[in-house]
């Protein structure tokens, strides 16, 4: 992730506003009733986050645009919840992961507790959602890229077509 996609999505993490009640109305028409509870959790910023990929990716395939797309775009976050981290606190885990401690290091941390625990959680976000999605009956693209999403070379193993995975990461990074 760029520098710059991460400090914008840090300012409008910031924001307390809830997502418009018309993208709220769209993600319950396009999930199943399992996904959405999932999907209502989150934090209000997360669900905007969530909305905007999926809006972005419903735009960019067009006609080939498919409910178990817009289902992976608004589900592959929703991991993050486990962690309980706040905006600043996930700031810091994505700076640990990344930097001098590294993900296996971060990843070993699971096991203790408090911010470590918290951290490596946060690391794993995307393991998490999908076993979440696949326990409450989700989709299995939308399990499929949450588990995926941070993890470029297993794209090309994946069911869901690369085009698709393309554009779902490109949405994730706007």
């Amino acid at each position: 992730m760029s520098r710059g996609h991460l400090v914008r999505r840090f300012v409008a993490a910031l924001w307390p506003g809830a997502p418009r009640p018309e993208d709220e109305a769209w993600a319950a028409e396009v999930l199943d009733p399992e996904e959405l509870l999932l999907f209502r959790r989150l934090p209000n910023h997360d669900r905007r986050h969530a909305l905007r990929v999926a809006r972005s990716t419903d735009d960019a395939l067009g006609a080939d645009s498919e409910p178990r797309w817009i289902a992976a775009a608004m589900l592959h976050d929703v991991g993050k919840y486990d962690a309980g981290l706040s905006v600043p606190g996930r700031a810091i885990a994505t700076l640990a992961a990344a930097g001098r401690a590294g993900p296996s290091r971060v990843s070993s941390w699971e096991e203790r507790a408090g911010l470590r625990r918290q951290i490596a959680l946060y690391a794993q976000h995307g393991e998490i959602g999908a076993e979440q999605i696949r326990r409450a009956g989700g989709r299995d693209e939308a399990a499929e890229w949450s588990a995926a999403h941070h993890h470029p070379e297993t794209w090309l193993t994946l069911t869901i077509p690369f085009p698709v995975v393309q554009v779902l990461d490109a949405a994730d990074h706007t």
